[in-house]
């Protein structure tokens, strides 16, 4: 499934830090929404590859998750460190945690613009490669949308 513009262009301003991207996604349809968090999620696994290598663990996972939600925290932000867990899971074949709850599509919006943004400010390298990341990400996630 190809990855519509408004959403490669919402996670541009994220990481860009334009406020365009809070409009963007105050505008996402229901729908819509399942779909952006599908590409974000390709997004993460991208921009994760480089800075957790080989430490892919449940422990490595949950201590990320912690240190991801942490700074949230000191920002003000709040975001739930479980469903961060979560989506780091989902990205590295892990057990998920909320097997029989679903977790509502606007909390893995917020958890996952939580892990692109910390990767953000904790490598200049994102900002400047975003377009390269984006291609990645896009051809990682026609990958994972085949049925």
């Amino acid at each position: 499934m190809p990855v519509e513009p408004r959403f490669r262009d919402q996670i541009r301003c994220l990481v860009l830090k334009d406020r365009r991207a809070k409009a963007l996604n105050d505008a996402l349809s229901p729908d819509d929404r399942i779909a952006f968090n599908d590409f974000l999620v390709s997004v993460a696994a991208v921009l994760l590859a480089p800075r957790l290598g080989d430490r892919r663990g449940i422990e490595d996972i949950a201590a990320f998750s912690d240190e991801i939600a942490a700074r949230h925290r000191e920002e003000r932000r709040p975001v739930n460190e479980f469903v961060v867990e979560e989506i780091l899971r989902e990205i590295y074949g892990l057990p998920l945690l909320f097997r029989t709850f679903p977790i509502p599509p606007a909390a893995v919006s917020t958890a996952g613009a939580a892990i692109v943004r910390y990767l953000t400010n904790t490598d200049d390298g994102v900002a400047a490669g975003i377009d390269r990341t984006l291609d990645t990400a896009a051809h990682l996630h026609k990958r994972r949308s085949r049925p």
